[in-house]
């Protein structure tokens, strides 16, 4: 079956994982809600986690749980849902972590390095009755909706291969010596 919220009307306990980039709008876009509420963030550079954690006390007045350790975080049980915004190769265990430890989970895309791996995620949120999202912002947007639309209706003929390819390049991710 379908796993299904059961908690309806409660305010849900977010554990934001990741929060020097991405994890940034997690912390707004959770936070922003009447039905949820930062109550934990989660980073390995201790200066960005705690960080975030004055700046979520400063404008809410409540002050979230910090851990360095993901694996801290996921034994809080009064965490209900994680958000992973971390590097894309820890996508999939994370929330594979996540899941096995009672949490719902949405997590920044690539959800997967590999196939293999999202399968891993699939089958755990199956097993563990959890509710996961990816995030895939791009795919609602206008421009890729008409793209489709486009390409649907076959002015090229029938498409047999497509390849995709994008190289950007990032500034540091944070602390690169010990």
């Amino acid at each position: 079956g379908r796993p299904q919220d059961t908690r309806s009307g409660e305010r849900r306990r977010v554990g934001v994982v990741g929060v020097n980039g991405g994890g940034v709008s997690h912390v707004g876009g959770f936070g922003g809600r009447k039905d949820c509420e930062i109550a934990a963030i989660c980073d390995a550079d201790e200066g960005v986690g705690q960080a975030r954690v004055a700046a979520i006390e400063t404008s809410t007045k409540k002050k979230p749980a910090f851990y360095k350790d993901l694996r801290k975080l996921l034994e809080d049980k009064s965490i209900d849902l994680v958000t992973i915004a971390t590097p894309n190769h820890w996508h999939s265990l994370a929330a594979i972590w996540a899941i096995q430890a009672g949490k719902d989970v949405y997590v920044e895309k690539p959800v997967s390095h590999n196939v293999w791996e999202g399968r891993q995620l699939v089958n755990a949120a199956q097993k563990y009755q959890r509710i996961v999202q990816m995030g895939v912002q791009s795919r609602s947007g206008a421009g890729l909706a008409a793209a489709l639309e486009w390409l649907q209706s076959a002015p090229l003929g029938k498409l047999q291969f497509a390849r995709g390819l994008c190289y950007k390049r990032r500034p540091s991710i944070g602390k690169v010596t010990a």
